[in-house]
Order: structure tokens, then C-alpha cells, then sequence
């Protein structure tokens, strides 16, 4: 407990918040995933015409937007929250010298990517790249330590290939948060920059290339320097005319 004047601020407290939210969030993002899968084709409008099957697609729509944008004000809140905790401890901690300087925080703070990144970068020097190995990445998330993988009672994702993973990532929010990441993204792009806010090192990306691909099969790795992908090495997807990207972020405990 710190008091500063006649404010009490209870760090235990507001970290408690800020796990009970992140949890929220976790949930929300795979409802948005799943509203926005649960598209329904226009020829079923068939026979009560296009304007209805025109209001669906667009009512489907607006509602995925403003799921997301309160995603997004919630994660904002969750990590001046969490910042907030970090501050008044140091102050705490270090009342008689100059306070540390506390950087990012959060659920999605950078230091959790940065690590992943970083394992993924190393073990990619002299590699001629694996774009389909799913185990490596796994790998990597082990080795930064935000995963339970590995640990007891183990969890056991399929490595088979991309698909069944990503299957497995998706089938529910508990798979997400023992692997240590959190869905951010799913959808069509013709590139990375189609991603909406962007990538981030550390983010684990799975590509299933469009029609024109010289390969079908989905492609996997972890983002690093600037927008490239590694596993095992530089791996290059192919997008093909549009690809279906997915996107899952690290989590900073």
C-alpha cells in the first residue's frame, strides 16, 4: 500500500483489475473472431432478396468495428492501470534514490514480443528458414517464458502442420493464454500492412496463401526487425491475389 498525501493506492489491488480485465479481453477478442466467422453467404438471401443480405453483411460489420474499438479502450485502460501498479512500487522501492525507468507494461506491452523476437532471430542465423514447422515457433515462446508449454500439467498443441495449430489455438480462449499469446487478427490481406495497427515483434503469424500462390500450404513465424518473418531462418510467404492471415500476440505477464 502507498499513500501519497490523502490518496491510498493499493498496487495489490489494481494489479487484481488488471488481471481480471486482461482475462475480459482474452474472451472478447476470440467472440469477435467467432462473429466474425459466423458470415453468412448471400445466396442463402436468396429468395427475400439482396437488401437483406446486403443490411446482414453491414450489420455484422459495424458490430465487429464496435467490438473492437471498445477492445481497444479497454486495453488502453488495462495498461494505465498496470502502469500505474509499476510506478507507485518503484516509488516505493526507491524513495531515497532516482525511480527506474518503467517502460511499456500491459497485457500486450512490447518486452514479452521483444523476447520472442529475439530467440526467433538467433536461432534463425545461418538458417535457411522452415516456414512450416510449427514446433520451432513453439519453441520460441518456451524459450522467452510465456508459456506454459513445456511446464506441468503440459499442454500438447498439434505440430503437425500450421493448420491443425491454428485450429487448436482457436478452439478456445484456455489454448490461447497456456501458449501465452492472444488473437489480434483474422482475416483476408494482400500483405503484412494490411493488418490493422500493424505487426509487432514477437507477433506469431500464420499465412494461408490465396489463389496465384506457388505454394497452398500455410506458412508460420514469429515477426521480427522491421516487419520480417523467421522461423528457423527468413521465411518469405507468398500471398497469392489474397491470403487469410491470423495474428496472435505475446502476452506480458
Amino acid at each position: 500500500m502507498v499513500t501519497t498525501g490523502q490518496r491510498e493506492v493499493r498496487p495489490e489491488a489494481i494489479r487484481s483489475t488488471v488481471g481480471n480485465v486482461g482475462g475480459i479481453i482474452l474472451r472478447a477478442v476470440n467472440a469477435v473472431i467467432d462473429l466474425e466467422e459466423m458470415a453468412v453467404e448471400p445466396s442463402c438471401f436468396a429468395s427475400i432478396g439482396s437488401a437483406v443480405a446486403s443490411a446482414d453483411t453491414t450489420l455484422r460489420d459495424q458490430q465487429v468495428s464496435a467490438l473492437r474499438s471498445l477492445l481497444a479502450l479497454l486495453q488502453q485502460a488495462n495498461d494505465q492501470a498496470k502502469r500505474t501498479a509499476d510506478d507507485h512500487d518503484a516509488s516505493a522501492r526507491c524513495a531515497d534514490r532516482p525511480a527506474p525507468n518503467v517502460t511499456g507494461g500491459g497485457m500486450w506491452s512490447g518486452s514479452a514480443g521483444t523476447q520472442v523476437a529475439a530467440f526467433a532471430v538467433s536461432d534463425s542465423v545461418g538458417e535457411t528458414g522452415e516456414p512450416y514447422l510449427v514446433h520451432t515457433v513453439i519453441g520460441y515462446l518456451i524459450s522467452a517464458r510465456i508459456t506454459t508449454a513445456g511446464r506441468v500439467p503440459p499442454i500438447r498443441p498439434p505440430t503437425s502442420n500450421a493448420s491443425a495449430f491454428t485450429a487448436w489455438l482457436d478452439t478456445c480462449p484456455e489454448n490461447q493464454a497456456a501458449l501465452g499469446v492472444i488473437a489480434t487478427y483474422s482475416g483476408p490481406a494482400r500483405s503484412f500492412a494490411d493488418v490493422p495497427g500493424g505487426l509487432r515483434d514477437g507477433d506469431l503469424v500464420i499465412v494461408y496463401p490465396g489463389t496465384g500462390a506457388v505454394d497452398g500450404r500455410p506458412v508460420i513465424g514469429i515477426v521480427a526487425t522491421s516487419g520480417r518473418l523467421y522461423n528457423n531462418g527468413l521465411v518469405k510467404p507468398d500471398f497469392g491475389e489474397l491470403a487469410s492471415l491470423r495474428v496472435y500476440r505475446p502476452m506480458s505477464g
